[in-house]
This record gives C-alpha cells, structure tokens and sequence, in this order.
C-alpha cells in the first residue's frame, strides 16, 4: 500500500491538493470578516483625532480672546472678535459658534474676564454609524465642544 502524503488524486490524473483550496477560502472570509471592523477602527481614530484638534483651536482661541480682552483698552465686542477671527484660521467658521464674555460690570482693574467658546463639531465619517447606535437616525452626529478662558483685567 502506497501512502499518500497529503495529496489526493482527481479525475484526469492531475494531482491537487485539496487542503490548500480550503484554506484559501478561509482566508478570504476571515478578511472579508475582520477588514470592516479594522477600516471602522482606523477611521474613528482619525475623526476623534479631528475632534480633538478643533478642541484645541477652541481653547487656544478662548485663551487668545481673554487675553486681548484682560487689556486697558479692549472693549467686548473686540475680545470676541479675536476669539472669532482664531476659529477662522483654523476653518472652522463655518461651523456653529458661540462666542460669550463675562466681566463683571463695571470692567475694572482686577475683575475676571471670561471668554467662553462653544463649537459644534459634527463627525464626518463615522457620524451616520454613531446616529444608529444613539437611535437618532439623521445620519449626522454633532458635540458641542467648550472651551472657557477666565484672567485678571489689567
């Protein structure tokens, strides 16, 4: 009796194995199976990392508006102004923006300046899966990322 050795014959003598067609097969399932998720994965990475970045022009643009408005000269309307034209630079001015000050009045030496920042930042990507999940259906997923600034009016 002749062993074999993992080789099985076919119709016309052509010699094949089987074994290796399976697996093939598997492979391809498997990733089929596993690149949604890693594809899924990588581009939360990516939006979370986007959502972080505006989140850190916000802040940067409170701090910049508190700053300027903290001056002897500085009226409200300018100190937000700066906040706004920040926002700009980094485009995100066409997103919803609310941009508030607090000072208590009359706007003395001493007294704390607030400029807050709110954002609206709507997830591109990834949005429309994170609607499902939360059940709100509109395909689109928006946060509102703040950022409050507070110093001493010079």
């Amino acid at each position: 009796m002749s062993m074999n050795h993992g080789r099985l014959r076919c119709r016309g003598g052509r010699s094949r194995c089987r074994a290796g067609l399976g697996e093939a097969g598997q492979a391809l399932v498997e990733v089929a199976i596993a690149l949604p998720i890693l594809l899924a994965l990588l581009v939360g990475i990516f939006e979370f990392a986007r959502a972080y970045n505006v989140q850190q022009v916000i802040t940067n643009a409170a701090r910049e508006g508190a700053r300027l408005g903290v001056l002897p000269s500085t009226t409200e309307a300018e100190a937000k102004q700066r906040a706004t034209d920040r926002l700009a630079e980094a485009n995100i001015a066409g997103a919803v923006t609310s941009v508030t000050w607090t000072c208590s009045s009359p706007c003395e030496t001493g007294s704390a300046v607030s400029v807050t920042v709110v954002v609206d930042h709507t997830f591109l990507f990834i949005g429309p899966v994170l609607a499902l999940i939360s059940g709100s259906g509109t395909g689109t997923f928006t946060i509102a990322l703040q950022s409050t600034s507070t110093m001493r009016k010079e």
